[in-house]
């Protein structure tokens, strides 16, 4: 009785470790019962939040259009968001969480570059061209006169559009890596637009 006793304690116990270990957030050496109080607090705030936000949304007709307006007119300061979110309840993305495109190692494939308007034709030397920043996918799909296009926001706070594209293997939300593939270009013409708190910037940060 006392080595059945003792064997299910053990897999209770490794049941526990397991969880622990697939969501990665338990800290190394507390206790369980606070890891799961931290979780479900988490999990709580997050559904005070949601309803906070439904409480504003049909309170009025005016702030429902206010937030259609930052919702989808927008783009979202993710990063930020994220950067306080993980202040107080940890961080939104997982720390391994990237897309699995191969690094394209030539972050500088370019042959020259011209400005349009507040954006940038970079004529390639291939129809491919990688992240010139680590980030968050907030935007994918077509944008009036960019055609194709992939916003990236950074983990410096600036959103990087790539637009012209032709094809990609990546979906919104993802976390991309600095030298991966965006993706393939038409004409091999990468359009490139650089925003920093909803102000245009040049390029020269990010391409030497």
């Amino acid at each position: 009785m006392d080595n059945l006793l003792l064997e299910a304690q053990n897999r209770i116990k490794n049941k526990r470790m397991h969880f622990v270990n697939q969501t990665g957030k338990k800290k190394e050496g507390e206790p369980f019962s606070k890891y799961i109080s931290e979780l479900f607090t988490r999990t709580l705030l997050s559904v005070i939040l949601v309803l906070l936000c439904a409480i504003f949304v049909n309170s009025s007709d005016a702030n429902l259009l206010i937030f259609k307006n930052k919702l989808f007119n927008e783009t979202l300061a993710f990063t930020k968001i994220n950067s306080l979110y993980a202040k107080y309840f940890g961080d939104i993305i997982p720390d391994k969480v990237t897309n699995s495109i191969p690094v394209f190692e030539n972050t500088t494939n370019t042959s020259t570059i011209e400005q349009e308007g507040n954006s940038y034709f970079v004529s390639l030397n291939s129809n491919t061209y990688s992240f010139l920043e680590s980030g968050v996918i907030v935007f994918l799909g077509e944008k009036e006169g960019f055609g194709k296009t992939m916003i990236v926001q950074g983990i410096d706070g600036v959103d990087i559009w790539y637009s012209n594209l032709e094809n990609y293997n990546v979906s919104m939300y993802d976390y991309v890596e600095k030298g991966n593939i965006v993706g393939e270009f038409h004409e091999q013409k990468a359009l490139l637009t650089f925003m920093e708190n909803g102000e245009y910037i040049g390029y020269e940060k990010y391409i030497q």
